[in-house]
């Protein structure tokens, strides 16, 4: 599907790694993108590369897309009021054995 771009994107090309086997249809958790970078010759040389001493089977190659800047969330504290507590831990939760089992005092510390 394309779509136009806007200005604050800029042209990238991915290294998308293919892992295929004979009589094969390529699935969604075969495919997945290696690198992503902003120029064609660095993703061409890596592709080439990879190839070469990629496993029988598998296969790299460019896939040009477009990148968003980052943008950084602004993170807002919570008030007091609206912080959510946090629930109280279930009296079988491994925690709770931890801290009922440090609150006892072992035979070897009575007899003394």
């Amino acid at each position: 599907m394309a779509t136009t771009r806007t200005a604050d994107q800029q042209d990238a090309y991915a290294v998308v790694r293919l892992d295929s086997f004979r009589n094969f249809t390529p699935r969604p958790e075969n495919v997945s993108v290696r690198r992503v970078v902003h120029h064609f010759a660095e993703a061409e040389l890596e592709v080439r590369h990879l190839n070469m001493t990629a496993p029988t089977g598998t296969v790299y190659f460019i896939q040009r897309t477009t990148v968003a800047p980052r943008i950084d969330a602004v993170v807002v504290p919570l008030s007091p009021a609206v912080a959510i507590a946090e629930a109280p831990t279930s009296p079988r939760s491994r925690k709770a054995r931890a801290e009922k089992k440090s609150g006892k005092k072992g035979k070897k510390a009575k007899r003394k």
